[in-house]
């Protein structure tokens, strides 16, 4: 289907589901024609064909993120789990026989300790075996009643859970729930790290329907939550409430599975984890210079010149590490990377670093080295050296450029003609004429002429203008120019780079923190030096590489700013004037919502983003094309949470574009009064939502629901038939956390 218009950042669409054209199955395609033709007949042809989606696995790529996170510790006891999916057919990809066709195949499960069986503890109750043990007949054991499974899927291996009949029954949604249970959801991904999906901004989300455990504030609830399938299993769920089968236990086909444990703690939350970064543990802001990427330096009293000048390198964002000299010394040398806490100073490098040793700068006031740039110059060349295409492509560039300059260089072609013309004219018949009469042949004086070296000429030629510019010409429209510009625009945006150079000392950047920097447009002109060298092996090749740098700098840096714009489909921005500047987070953050939203502005205008990554696990890494005065970081819309409030109540909403209006509160589910009585969840104290107990007996607003949807319709003052599963994720889902800094008094106060 072709998408919909393009939504704003920071929006979000709701659709109840996507049901895929062709779903799992095996097809026949008949073909009859008809000839008008006398006597004629074309025999009728058949031919059939499968189509195959997951039943048995998922691929683990498919599962974008699931909340809470896994082996997450927090105060989640008001919040119902969710997996969200990359794929937005996932979940109605199968039919569930026996069920309609809106009813997803696949729901989630939340189970205590204990409800697992053959679980051992701390584990999530999993068992491997192949789909033909798993459908091996056990008279103690239900197991999916499977119609059509091929040779092929029986020798596939699955994971699978067991659980008693009883609990089945208790936890499990029916039929007439399950479509509310799972939606589709549409994004902007503009501000969101790039996952490289192939439905960009499209997702799916399957919510269990169980709140967790609540803990206490010293012991810990564990909730296992499974994704599941449901195909074998449809006659248990068509009627009001979940039918127990008659053997002892049930066997369930798992997709996915996570842990999470419920602690009266929220620092552990979206909200407590985004606070802890702009608060310390007493609640106080935390000082605008501790937000800067360098190594902590303790206030002290007055110190001696030295001292000084080593406590300033450490607030410029330096540390010192040791080294191995050639000549076989040990020391140590000054290194910062190319983020920095202050604004970082011109480099006067003129036509580039030739080599790592011209990069090196000497503090002759304490005599020790400053080994950034030549690390960068060594960094970019091992990278180079690393990827063939590049260095391949840079050697035809450059071979192609030093035949165009010999071309350029070398003497004009006089005519033979014209030649022998100029020998007339300089008296050469006169000289024949004097040999034949006189009998003796003249000799004239030759005048030695002397040759420039072949480098020296290729120097002079250099600097003529009208060279220098052919020779940049060379580069317009040339493929090898395009893969080296498009490689070294990576580069500019440090993919690649080892993390160890990017971060030199844990302590700049410890768990649960944050911090700004600028970025050194002087470290990263070393990189590309460093990357350039690769293949010069003499003067001739420097020569002709050198009029060619500028050239490629440029093309790179125009690659950098439209990489990211490009892959979301959006205009190019245009170059920063003056310093760019980005921010590292390590939290939990970055890793239990993978797609966090982050927008910077300045001037009340959004500062572009040119590189948003995660660079391992719990680790993001933000690059702008300018300087932020605020930097705003907003829970993914696609992982939004589904829960209530502190009250046990969600506040109902209608959507009036571009306003969303929040009318009456529904009371739902109280972890502080479990026992409570309410009709959105089933007797037993479970904690299990009755999402839809039965089918509607009128129209119009119930006046006495008798399940969550039907006191949702009263509340909104609707008929429960048009709340269908997108409009009851509206309803359930939490209000979006939000933290902004005030970025711009922390870095300027720094530089």
């Amino acid at each position: 289907m072709s998408d919909p218009t393009p939504i704003p950042s920071g929006e979000i669409q709701l659709f109840d589901g996507f049901e895929p054209g062709l779903k799992d199955a095996t097809y026949r395609v008949d073909v009859v024609q008809t000839v008008s033709a006398a006597d004629a007949y074309v025999p009728p042809a058949a031919q059939t064909f499968r189509v195959d989606g997951p039943r048995f696995t998922i691929d683990p790529a498919d599962i974008h993120t699931v909340f809470p996170p896994d082996g997450a510790t927090g105060a989640f006891s008001e919040v119902l789990p969710h997996i969200v999916l990359n794929k937005r057919l996932l979940p109605w990809e199968r039919d569930v026989p026996g069920l309609a066709g809106d009813v997803p195949w696949v729901a989630l499960l939340a189970f205590e300790d204990g409800e697992l069986l053959a679980a051992p503890a701390g584990g999530q109750g999993v068992q491997t075996c192949t789909v033909q043990q798993l459908l091996a007949a056990d008279p103690t054991t239900r197991k999916p009643a499977l119609k059509a499974v091929t040779d092929d899927e029986l020798a596939r291996k699955c994971r699978t859970i067991t659980v008693a009949s009883a609990t089945f029954a208790r936890l499990v949604a029916t039929a007439r729930e399950l479509p509310y249970l799972a939606h589709a959801r549409r994004v902007n991904t503009g501000d969101k790290p790039m996952f490289g999906h192939k439905d960009d901004g499209w997702f799916s989300v399957v919510v269990a329907n169980r709140f967790p455990r609540p803990g206490t504030t010293t012991a810990a609830a564990r909730t296992t939550v499974h994704l599941v399938s449901l195909e074998g299993f449809g006659d248990l769920l068509t009627g009001d409430a979940p039918v127990a089968p008659a053997e002892a236990q049930v066997q369930l086909v798992s997709l996915a599975s996570w842990t999470f444990s419920c602690l009266a703690d929220p620092a552990q939350t979206f909200a407590g984890l985004a606070r802890a970064l702009a608060f310390d543990a007493n609640g106080a802001p935390r000082p605008g210079d501790s937000l800067l990427l360098r190594l902590p330096v303790a206030p002290t009293g007055p110190v001696d010149p030295i001292a000084a000048r080593v406590r300033q390198r450490l607030a410029d964002g330096y540390v010192a590490l040791g080294y191995h000299a050639p000549t076989g010394e040990d020391g140590f040398a000054w290194y910062r990377g190319p983020f920095t806490p202050v604004v970082p100073a011109a480099v006067p490098s003129g036509g580039g670093f030739a080599t790592s040793d011209a990069a090196m700068i000497f503090d002759p006031n304490t005599g020790v080295f400053d080994h950034s740039l030549a690390t960068a110059w060594q960094i970019g060349r091992c990278l180079a050296l690393a990827s063939q295409p590049f260095a391949e492509a840079l050697m035809r560039v450059r071979r192609q450029a030093g035949a165009a300059l010999e071309r350029l260089a070398a003497p004009a072609r006089v005519p033979a003609s014209d030649r022998l013309a100029a020998v007339f004219a300089a008296g050469a018949l006169s000289l024949i004429h004097e040999a034949s009469t006189s009998g003796r042949l003249g000799v004239r004086a030759r005048t030695a002429t002397a040759r420039l070296a072949p480098v020296t000429a290729l120097r002079s030629a250099l600097a003529r203008p009208h060279v220098q510019a052919e020779l940049a010409a060379q580069l317009d429209g040339s493929t090898d120019a395009d893969i080296v510009t498009a490689w070294l625009g990576q580069l500019l945006l440090l993919r690649g780079v080892p993390f160890v150079h990017l971060v030199p000392d844990a302590r700049m950047l410890p768990p649960g923190s944050l911090r700004f920097f600028y970025v050194d447009p002087g470290w990263q002109g070393a990189l590309v030096d460093g990357a350039l060298s690769v293949g010069i092996g003499t003067s001739r090749d420097a020569e002709v590489q050198a009029p060619l740098t500028q050239k490629l700098k440029q093309g790179a840096q125009a690659a950098a700013l439209a990489w990211r714009a490009g892959q979301l489909g959006q205009p190019t921005p245009s170059p920063a004037h003056g310093p760019t500047a980005g921010f590292l987070l390590r939290s939990g953050l970055a890793s239990g919502w993978p797609g966090l939203a982050v927008v910077g502005a300045a001037h009340g205008a959004r500062v572009p983003i040119l590189r948003l990554d995660h660079l391992g696990a719990g680790v993001l890494l933000c690059l702008f094309d300018g300087v932020p005065d605020t930097v705003t970081l907003t829970e993914p819309q696609e992982g939004l949470e589904f829960g209530v409030d502190d009250d046990g109540q969600v506040e109902t909403r209608t959507l009036a574009p571009p306003e969303v209006h929040t009318g009456k509160p529904v009371t739902v589910y109280d972890p502080r009064h479990p026992d409570a009585p309410s009709v959105a969840v089933r007797p037993g104290n479970a904690r299990v939502l009755n999402v839809r107990s039965g089918p509607a007996t009128t129209s119009g607003p119930p006046t006495d629901p008798k399940d969550l949807v039907e006191a949702l319709a009263r509340a909104l003052g609707q008929d429960p038939a048009s709340l269908g599963p997108a409009a009851f994720a509206l309803q359930m889902i939490k209000g979006p956390e939000q933290l902004v800094f005030a970025v711009a008094s922390t870095l300027r106060a720094a530089s």
